[in-house]
């Protein structure tokens, strides 16, 4: 894999990281607040769970933080490659 792919799947799960950041943070300040059973969790279109009851949406959004940390490292060890790669191969200007 060269350099360019792994910038690029450097920002594609960069991305993802944050969107799983945002979900994660979106149920975590909906707590139980909710009206009825339950609520539906979607994540970019795809539904993830149609009826999550109420005490179960803290279990969830600490799922999308978990998942979003395990996202970033897979990121920055892929990129890190590149970087150390970069970094021992100095020439002479």
């Amino acid at each position: 894999m060269n350099a360019i792919n792994r910038w690029i799947g450097f920002i594609f799960l960069a991305f993802i990281t944050v969107l799983m950041f945002n979900k994660g943070i979106d149920l975590w300040f909906l707590g139980t607040n909710v009206d009825g059973d339950g609520i539906g969790i979607h994540f970019l279109g795809l539904e993830i769970n149609d009826r999550v009851a109420d005490e179960n949406i803290p279990t969830y959004a600490t799922g999308f933080f978990v998942a979003s940390l395990i996202t970033l490292l897979i990121a920055f060890a892929a990129v890190g490659k590149t970087v150390l790669k970069l970094k021992g191969n100095k020439t002479a200007c």
